[in-house]
């Protein structure tokens, strides 16, 4: 877990800026985010939709949806 947490505050430093302009919108942020995560997720359960949905806290059919949205090969 520890490393998981690590991984996203990396994440997240890469995304927000800490000065300058703002160059995306919250909303692109935000799906940046979600993209990362859902691919560290799926890559840690050897991409296994079900237990990296279970990893994630969303259902399966969701991470499929989101999958789809993202162009991510699930």
């Amino acid at each position: 877990m520890e490393d998981e947490q690590k991984y996203l505050w990396e994440m997240l430093e890469d995304i927000w800026p800490t000065e300058g302009k703002i160059q995306q919108t919250l909303i692109e942020e935000l799906e940046e985010i979600e993209v990362k995560r859902i691919q560290l997720a799926l890559d840690q359960a050897n991409y296994n939709k079900t237990h990296a949905s279970r990893e994630l806290g969303i259902g399966r059919t969701l991470l499929i949806h989101k999958c789809k949205k993202y162009g991510l090969v699930a």
